[in-house]
């Protein structure tokens, strides 16, 4: 019964943890419709409002459930070689499988393509936000700290393999490809995780993989 009621907590963290980027949504969509192609400043403002809320509500539901801790302990020797690893084979990973879409005439993942479409002309601060920050601290607290830490903790097999087919699944993949992209880069984080037990090293590999691409976008860069 406990892992019902412990499964209906983790879809309402998940539900909380997209707000910020649903409020984006449809202020972006609000704002194609009254013919202004980019949002006004002050929209911009209370977005990032809204997404800083976001994340302080999600870092403290997942501290009062337990599976969330940040402390600078957490940077030791052998936790900066996992992050630099997991770092750089999710890179790995990233770039093998955007050449194996370009070799099927596809320039990025689906989910990659909106991501430039929406955001594209945005506040920068906004989009390092979002991207850079907001979804490697929340995505890692609902899919590592929610699942492998909460929910199916006492089955890390299963907790590793449903936390990486999910956050594949949540990407938006519309191949096989690019399922596997987002579903393998999900298993570097899932295993960084529990090899830690340290949320905080998950996130600073998810955070190292989206900030630059983050910062590229937000600024116009190439």
């Amino acid at each position: 019964m406990a892992y019902v009621k412990n499964f209906f907590i983790l879809v309402g963290l998940f539900l909380i943890s997209q707000v910020g980027m649903f409020a984006f949504q449809i202020a972006k969509a609000i704002s194609l419709n009254v013919g202004e192609a980019h949002m006004s400043m002050l929209v911009s403002i209370c977005l990032i409002l809204i997404v800083i809320g976001n994340i302080w509500l999600l870092i403290l539901l997942g501290k009062k459930l337990g599976f969330v801790t940040f402390k600078l302990d957490f940077f030791k020797r052998k936790n900066v070689w996992i992050i630099l690893g997991g770092y750089l084979l999710a890179r790995v990973i990233a770039i093998g499988g955007t050449l194996l879409l370009n070799s099927q005439g596809s320039e990025s993942t689906a989910n990659d393509a909106l991501i430039q479409v929406i955001f594209t002309g945005e506040n920068p601060l906004l989009i390092i936000l979002l991207i850079g920050v907001a979804a490697p601290i929340m995505e890692e607290i609902v899919f590592r700290g929610g699942i492998i830490g909460f929910w199916l903790e006492k089955f890390p097999i299963a907790a590793i393999a449903v936390s990486s087919i999910l956050f594949g699944l949540v990407h938006g993949p519309t191949n096989l490809i690019s399922f596997l992209i987002y579903g393998l880069m999900g298993l570097i984080l899932s295993l960084a995780y529990y090899k830690t037990k340290r949320i905080e090293v998950s996130m600073s590999i998810h955070f190292l993989n989206n900030i630059l691409a983050a910062i590229v976008l937000a600024f116009g860069i190439g």
